[in-house]
């Protein structure tokens, strides 16, 4: 998987709307195991196909969605969506439909749903006739094939104001099935007071961690969820690893798993080697991470950009987000680049206003908010150029670690990668051998795709 090797920063807006399309192979979101998800793109209107390639042209108007006079059916009573259950995000939300509301008359019910598991949910719920119209996913995944979405269709102007990358990551072959909230990466947050520069480089880094670990204390250097997959890919994929090898045409071999080879196992040796100085502790979560952060006893972490407004309101004007330091080769980390968005789902028997719903949530105007709000990105090329993103110093720097990252490969079999990798990477921390524990992942992630049905 390559990715740009520029090593200066760019204005967000192009950076986003552009980088992605030199590294498009897919797109995910967070740390999820779903988050195998990306990209997506074809979409009609209720009466003319747009197979999505938005232009540069999308205006403000495009906020618009289709309308009754446009050939809607009757509008429903209500419509219902499964959001993440994220708190502070749900107020965002609960806002934007009860604008939607006064505009339409229909009813939103909004049930909270985690994320990761709304897929197993909607898999019982849905044929019950307890789904929701619209749910909230990191990308396309298994999706399809488990058959929880149908496709989404809308103008092409709605379909213009998104970044390309953002719709083929809610897509499979060229269909799509939702419209993205946010695209996003993790990048390196770090206390000034603690550590005054960013470093640069791994060896800059793992300076910060030696002078500045004492774990009896609980003080660390760095933190950063070694074992969570998500974030350790990037240390794997920085160093020439790969998940399924790619083709030129953006497709990928998913018989051929890279995750045992070289470019793994020097980044899996890379975090067993912090590990076992006592840079970082063996069983160290998400939880300790933003805890000790913002606590001020930790100098510098990974996280992405859900976590800013946390990290603001704790730490204040001493918060700044650096891209992460280059590795001994040179590359930077790959970090997984990722697209949430707004799922229609196969259950859904109001599609069409589903779809308007969606193309409201994710307008110009309410994309912005949704953004001032919450701290999280949206691919939505007119905000994307908006000062109040490109002026804000923390969201520059996960526009700068963007041009490094790689979208998710958008196949389902992406699916059986997580659990086998959370697996391996918690053997590597207790001390067993890189090399066979990722061997042992890789004959799990071969297991499961066969009993998969795969060829």
């Amino acid at each position: 998987m390559s990715n740009p090797m520029k090593k200066v920063a760019i204005p967000l807006g192009v950076v986003l709307a552009g980088s992605l399309a030199l590294t498009a192979c897919g797109g995910g979101g967070d740390n999820e195991k779903n988050g195998g998800a990306s990209p997506s793109a074809q979409s009609e209107s209720p009466s003319a196909s747009a197979t999505a390639s938005p232009s540069p042209s999308a205006s403000s108007s495009a906020s618009a969605s289709p309308s009754a006079e446009s050939g809607m059916p009757e509008k429903p009573a209500e419509l219902t969506i499964w959001p993440d259950d994220n708190a502070d995000k749900l107020d965002v939300i609960k806002g934007i439909a009860e604008k939607y509301t006064a505009k339409t008359g229909i009813k939103i019910n909004i049930k909270p749903v985690a994320m990761n598991d709304q897929p197993d949910v909607l898999s019982l719920d849905g044929p019950a006739g307890k789904g929701p119209d619209l749910f909230y996913q990191p990308g396309i995944g298994a999706l399809v094939v488990k058959g929880l979405v149908q496709p989404l269709k809308t103008n092409e102007d709605v379909l213009q104001t998104f970044t390309p990358e953002s719709l083929n990551a809610l897509s499979q072959d060229g269909t799509l099935y939702g419209l993205p909230l946010v695209t996003e990466t993790y990048a390196l947050f770090y206390n000034k007071k603690l550590v005054p520069q960013a470093p640069a480089t791994m060896a800059d880094l793992e300076k910060i961690m030696q002078e500045q670990t004492d774990a009896k204390k609980q003080k660390y250097g760095f933190l950063f969820e070694a074992t969570n997959f998500y974030y350790a890919w990037s240390l794997m994929g920085g160093n020439g690893g790969y998940i399924f090898k790619p083709s030129d045409d953006g497709k990928f071999d998913v018989n051929d798993i890279g995750l045992n080879k070289e470019g793994a196992v020097t980044g899996g040796k890379l975090i067993q080697s912090w590990i076992q100085k006592g840079y970082i502790p063996k069983d160290v979560n998400g939880d300790i991470v933003g805890g000790l952060f913002t606590q001020g006893q930790v100098g510098a972490v990974i996280n992405g950009p859900w976590a800013i407004q946390d990290y603001k309101k704790q730490l204040g004007e001493d918060v700044a987000v650096a891209p992460l330091p280059t590795l001994d080769n040179g590359n930077h980390p790959t970090s997984f680049i990722g697209v949430k968005g707004w799922m229609l789902s196969k259950f859904s028997k109001n599609p069409e206003w589903a779809s308007d719903f969606a193309a409201f949530l994710t307008n110009e105007e309410n994309a912005l908010d949704y953004f001032k709000q919450t701290g999280e990105v949206p691919p939505v090329k007119s905000v994307l150029n908006n000062p109040e993103l490109t002026n804000d110093p923390l969201v520059s720097g996960f526009s700068q670690q963007i041009q490094y990252g790689i979208p998710f490969p958008t196949v389902p079999e992406l699916d059986h990668v997580w659990d086998p990798m959370a697996n391996a990477l918690k053997f590597i921390a207790g001390g067993n051998d890189v090399q066979a524990s990722l061997d042992d992942a890789v004959k799990q992630v071969q297991d499961k795709m066969k009993m998969a049905g795969a060829k």
